[in-house]
């Protein structure tokens, strides 16, 4: 029997940084830079450094994240990461954004061990949510430029992105199965900021029949369930769908211990 892992990263063992600090060309109205906010800044001159005295610390890895510029992508220096890989033993995950080519190209050669990729379904609910001029094309290219590149890349899907409901969640999989996707994270849509716009009424039936769906359609796949969620008892029964839960609930402990062999980790569930 697979087993399962419980993942508990943690501001020690894998901190998240984002090179931006709270800037972003964009204000999705889903996230308004609220994320960013519970991130470590770092300037990109300094995170070579940084990363050294991290893993001095004790740290296992880091999440390299921050806000996008106007081309949709986080404007990492990825020679900075070359760097980091090159001296350090630290799993690196990197919060792409959307990529052209030429990105995809200087991503691999930076050696980084997994590019965490939002995917989003739906043109509509991009330019609603989202607040963004791209479209569903534009995330399908950055997925296979990577994929092309030979660059190990891990899809993220927002389920209920739209105030709460289903939208484009399973044309992102219809798309999603045309490659050869080797692991999914799946998140839910967190409505502290959205709701100051909308009002955010949750489909959980419909969010845990896409969970189902997601398994079926990806049966050998590793499925992720990330800690960006609501920590509502309607998702607890899901758990056995996942090959990954972060910061699971007591109950969902309890079921999932119930199935078979469990291991505890203290990285992202993306690299477990």
């Amino acid at each position: 029997m697979k087993c399962k892992f419980i993942c508990y990263p943690s501001k020690i063992s894998f901190p998240s940084i984002s090179i931006t600090g709270e800037e972003c060309y964009f204000s999705c109205i889903h996230c308004n830079r609220k994320y960013l906010r519970f991130m470590s800044y770092v300037k990109q001159e300094d995170l070579y450094e940084k990363a050294l005295e991290l893993e001095n610390k004790g740290a296992k890895g880091i999440l390299i994240s921050g806000g996008l510029d106007k081309s949709g992508k986080v404007p990492i220096d990825y020679s900075i990461i070359r760097e980091i890989k090159k001296n350090t033993n630290l799993l690196l995950n990197l919060h792409s954004g959307l990529l052209k080519r030429k990105d995809a190209k200087k991503i691999k050669k930076s050696k980084v061990d997994l590019v965490s990729v939002d995917f989003v379904g739906s043109n509509d609910t991009i330019k609603k949510i989202l607040n963004m001029p791209f479209k569903v094309i534009d995330y399908e290219n950055t997925l296979r430029f990577l994929i092309e590149e030979d660059v190990n890349v891990i899809p993220h899907i927002c389920v209920g992105l739209d105030r709460g409901k289903i939208v484009g969640e399973y044309n992102a999989i219809k798309i999603l199965k045309k490659y050869p996707i080797k692991s999914i994270t799946l998140l839910v849509l967190i409505k502290n900021e959205i709701q100051k716009k909308y009002i955010v009424d949750y489909d959980f039936k419909g969010i845990k029949d896409f969970f189902v769906y997601a398994r079926k359609s990806f049966p050998k796949e590793i499925l992720s369930l990330g800690c960006m969620r609501p920590r509502v008892k309607e998702l607890d029964e899901s758990a056995l769908l996942f090959d990954n839960i972060a910061y699971p609930s007591k109950n969902m402990i309890k079921l999932i211990k119930n199935q078979g062999n469990v291991a505890l980790k203290d990285i992202c569930c993306s690299m477990c």
